[in-house]
This record gives structure tokens, sequence and C-alpha cells, in this order.
């Protein structure tokens, strides 16, 4: 049974709603809330994951970006999330990209899998992702733009490692490339699908 929670806080900038969830994996309950948020230039909806103690307390457990949309109608950053539960795996699917003059934002994915132990405890398992921080043609002089021609000297093979570290603690994951990268970001694609067929079903 989902129960609809609205909550309306006193900032004059922010309305947000909140949908609850319960779900069990193995013998654990958890409570998933997803709530809708409108701060400044962003919309969109986030996802948090909470383990149900026996105090009937709720810990926190992870979180994703569902859906954003930060700028104006026709220069946007954007970002999309899905998960799935299978079992005792979780899995969050997140995708980035950008629209119109949004030069300097991300395109890219990413997908995280987590497991519940056998104590209730949920660790992550892995962490994989593909992101290109700007527009190809937009900074010129970042390591970026040797995700498109190789480096050919030390110089530029470090500016490459910093720019794979700085994005890899950012987006916390390990960086993939080349098949790997298109196969990631078609993986991400093809849950947005299956998300979006499951719904049609309902």
């Amino acid at each position: 049974m989902k129960l609809f929670l609205v909550m309306l806080l006193t900032s004059t900038t922010l309305f947000a709603t909140a949908e609850l969830e319960h779900v069990t994996i193995g013998n654990q309950d958890f409570s998933i809330v997803t709530e809708s948020y409108d701060i400044y230039d962003s919309k969109g909806e986030v996802m948090k994951f909470y383990k149900e103690e026996r105090s009937n307390d709720l810990s926190f457990v992870l979180s994703l970006i569902i859906r954003d949309r930060t700028g104006t109608c026709s220069d946007q950053s954007i970002q999309d999330g899905s998960y799935e539960i299978n079992g005792t795996k979780i899995t969050l699917y997140s995708f980035w990209d950008r629209k119109g003059k949004a030069y300097d934002s991300p395109y890219g994915a990413r997908i995280q899998r987590y497991e519940m132990l056998p104590d209730h405890t949920v660790v992550l398992k892995s962490s994989k992702l593909y992101i290109e921080t700007d527009r190809k043609s937009y900074d010129t002089e970042n390591g970026m733009k040797y995700l498109f021609s190789k480096p050919k000297d030390d110089n530029e093979k470090e500016a490459f490692q910093d720019y794979v570290k700085s994005v890899e603690k950012e987006y916390k994951g390990v960086f993939v490339y080349d098949n790997e990268a298109k196969n990631l970001i078609e993986e991400v694609h093809k849950s947005f699908r299956r998300k979006m067929k499951t719904k049609w079903n309902k």
C-alpha cells in the first residue's frame, strides 16, 4: 500500500511533496520516500531509501535523483535516474545530459550495484561511470579532451589522469572507457525503458 504525504515548507522558494512506499527485502523492511522539489531554478524528484528499525526509527541507506531539470526551458542541465530491486540486490541507474547552451553541464551515466548482506547491512558492491563534464568544444584546456584523442606525452597523460580522478571522486565510481562506456550508457537507457514499460502495464 502506498501512502501519500504532502509537506509545505516555510520557505517561499521550496514546495515539496513526498510519496512513501514500504518494501521488504529478505525479512527486512525498508521505506522508499520519493520527494519532489522546486528550488530556485531546479525542479525534480529524489528517492531516499531507509531501513526500518525495530524501534520504528528509520536509518538512511542511500538516495538517488530520479529527475532533475536545472536552468531555463531552452538551456538545461538534465539528470534522470531509476532503480531496480531484485532479491537482495539494489541497482541504481543515473544519466546526465544537457540541453541548449548548458555547455558546462555533464553528459554520461553511472550504475551503482548494492547488496543486502545476511545481517541486513546494505553495501555498495560496484559503481561504474562515464562522464564528460563539459560539452566537447567548451573547455579545450580540460583533460577531458583526451577522451576523444589519446594523450601523446607525459603532461597530457597526467592531465587526463587528473580529469578521471576528479570525476571518480565527484561522481563516486570507477571510470570506464570506449565500448564499456557505450554499453554502460545503453544499460542505463534499457533500465529507463523497463521502468516506462512497467508504468504502462499498471
